[in-house]
């Protein structure tokens, strides 16, 4: 039976996830604040699964130190071809991030976390290489939502293969709740929130609370504490 991890690399390696910047940010209007690319000049950032570096290429337009890992050779070859020499791709197990301690000052991660089995472990390797102070970002799926709704009406119990498009897959996918969110993440400070609610093709506003009750994007903001030493 196929682990996870190699699930998903059949599935991206056949099916890679390759958009331009105007068509991605329109598909995801809310990405582009919510990840922060903005705001990260002279950080050093990571992005687990980095995909076909879209989202890695706005960090470098901002004046960040940007890397990018993922696990998909047909994304690692697309990253490349976008990102050129503005970022460092390699490839990367989130379970085993290749990079010593205390190396980032940001991590980012849009829909990945909940393609794995392990979480646990991805949890422990992101505040393994943040600095002391650091914060990470991460967007997952999540268990209650008007997309959760739909595609049970669609796909019966089948539903939650086609969470990746309209052609069924078989990639994990795992949905999220805020609180298994902070359990998972709980050596960290963590806030949660949703984004993306969009019916019959129209994007709901968030001023109406809907996004935030039926949204499909669980977000996950954490800081790793800083801890400091007490003299006697």
């Amino acid at each position: 039976m196929s682990t996870a991890s190699e699930l998903a690399q059949t599935h991206w390696n056949q099916t890679p996830l390759f958009f331009s910047e105007e068509e991605r940010y329109r598909i995801y209007p809310w990405l582009y604040e919510a990840a922060e690319f903005r705001y990260h000049g002279g950080h050093k950032v990571l992005e687990i699964g980095c995909g076909t570096g879209c989202d890695l290429l706005q960090f470098t337009k901002h004046g960040a130190e940007a890397h990018g890992i993922d696990i998909t050779e047909e994304h690692l070859r697309l990253a490349k071809e976008r990102v050129g020499d503005k970022a460092d791709v390699r490839f990367g197990d989130a379970r085993a991030i290749p990079f010593p301690d205390a190396t980032f000052d940001y991590v980012y991660s849009h829909g990945v976390l909940m393609h794995s089995s392990e979480p646990e472990k991805i949890a422990a390797e992101i505040f393994r290489v943040l600095k002391p102070g650091g914060r990470f970002m991460i967007h997952v799926y999540a268990r209650w939502s008007y997309i959760t709704l739909r595609l049970w009406t669609l796909h019966g119990r089948q539903w939650r293969r086609g969470t990746e498009g309209p052609e069924l897959s078989s990639v994990h996918v795992d949905l999220y709740t805020a609180r298994r969110l902070r359990e998972l993440f709980s050596q960290f400070f963590v806030v949660c929130s949703k984004e993306e609610l969009v019916i019959a093709g129209h994007r709901i506003p968030a001023w109406t609370c809907l996004p935030n009750l039926l949204g499909w994007f669980l977000v996950a903001e954490g800081w790793k504490p800083v801890i400091t030493g007490s003299s006697i």
